[in-house]
């Protein structure tokens, strides 16, 4: 019986406990990326109150030439195989 009216009272301590770093958390400052939610939401009606008929427009947006396209992504594509020791000493030298 000594014992079950000892564990009663640590339980409810630690349930205050719990309860008051929980609110505490509330009061913790909002992130980066909390502080930024809905600028993109703003910006797209701020682009389309500025032209509202841009996308009524049949021309398609500007981009690189097929072929200069395909050449960027294989040049992309090389950067990230292994090279062997001797291309990469000659780079080392060179430099």
């Amino acid at each position: 019986m000594h014992t079950m009216e000892r564990k009663t009272p640590k339980a409810l301590r630690r349930l205050a406990l719990g309860l008051a770093l929980l609110g505490l958390a509330g009061c913790y400052p909002p992130s980066a990326l909390e502080m930024d939610y809905g600028n993109s939401v703003r910006s797209n009606f701020a682009q389309q109150v500025v032209n509202p008929k841009a996308g009524f427009k049949a021309k398609p947006a500007v981009g690189l030439a097929p072929q200069a396209a395909a050449n960027e992504q294989d040049k992309y594509d090389k950067s990230f195989k292994a090279e062997d020791k001797k291309s990469l000493e000659m780079k080392l030298l060179n430099q």
